[in-house]
């Protein structure tokens, strides 16, 4: 069986944006140093709240994630609550 792993381009922007977000930095720091439980992060190096990838505010990514998500083509958009419900899932 062959399998294919790929992630969106924007997956793999928030995970090398967040070496550029000196609070997103901090919070690594905490991680690694135990002082903070809420937040985690892999073999990657990738922080996660609770599971769901950390977004910096480096060059307009969170509005770019909004974006893709209510613009796309692909998605029904019955309300602003199923948006944020979808995107919560994925980012914190």
């Amino acid at each position: 069986m062959v399998r294919h792993n790929s992630e969106s381009s924007i997956v793999v922007d928030v995970k090398f944006k967040q070496h550029l977000d000196p609070n997103l930095i901090e919070l690594k720091e905490s991680v690694l140093n135990k002082e903070i439980e809420t937040f985690s992060q892999g073999e990657d190096g990738v922080l996660r709240h609770q599971g769901r990838l950390c977004v910096s505010y480096v060059d307009g990514l969170r509005q770019t994630i909004l974006e893709e998500a209510h613009g796309s083509r692909y998605s029904i958009h019955p309300g602003a609550t199923k948006v944020y419900c979808e995107l919560r899932e994925i980012y914190w």
